[in-house]
C-alpha cells in the first residue's frame, strides 16, 4: 500500500510498466470463453474482450499524458490492433450464435442434454 501511495504523488523510483500481460490474459481469455460459449453464451467471453479493449487504451492514454515511456507505443498500437480484431471475432460469434437460436438448434441440443443427465441420475 505505502508504494501504491509513493507512486500516486511521482515519489516511486522504479519506471512504470504498462499492463501488456492483462491485456493478453484478457484477450485470449475472452476469445476462449467467448468461442466455448457458443453452447449456450458468449457473451462473458465478449465482457472480457470489452475490458481488454478498455484496458489498452487506458494504457496508451498513459502514454500519451506522458506517465509510460513513448518506446511502449509501438507494443501498445499492436495490441490495440489484436484487440479490434477480437472484438470483431466476438460480434462474429454472437451473429453465429444468433443464427443457430433462431433456427432451433440449441432446442434439441439441450433437450437431448437434459435428458441424457436425468437418465444418468435415476
Amino acid at each position: 500500500m505505502p508504494e501504491e501511495i509513493d507512486e500516486l504523488f511521482g515519489e516511486c523510483t522504479g519506471q512504470p510498466e504498462p499492463r501488456i500481460g492483462l491485456v493478453g490474459a484478457l484477450l485470449v481469455g475472452g476469445l476462449v470463453a467467448a468461442t466455448a460459449g457458443l453452447a449456450c453464451s458468449s457473451a462473458p467471453g465478449g465482457i472480457l474482450v470489452l475490458v481488454a479493449w478498455m484496458v489498452v487504451e487506458k494504457e496508451l492514454d498513459r502514454v500519451e499524458s506522458g506517465y509510460l515511456p513513448a518506446e511502449v507505443l509501438p507494443r501498445l498500437k499492436t495490441l490495440q490492433r489484436l484487440v479490434y480484431a477480437a472484438v470483431l471475432v466476438v460480434i462474429g460469434l454472437f451473429v453465429i450464435q444468433g443464427l443457430l437460436f433462431c433456427n432451433g438448434v440449441y432446442d434439441p441440443l439441450w433437450e437431448g442434454v437434459i435428458v441424457r443427465v436425468v437418465q444418468a441420475l435415476t
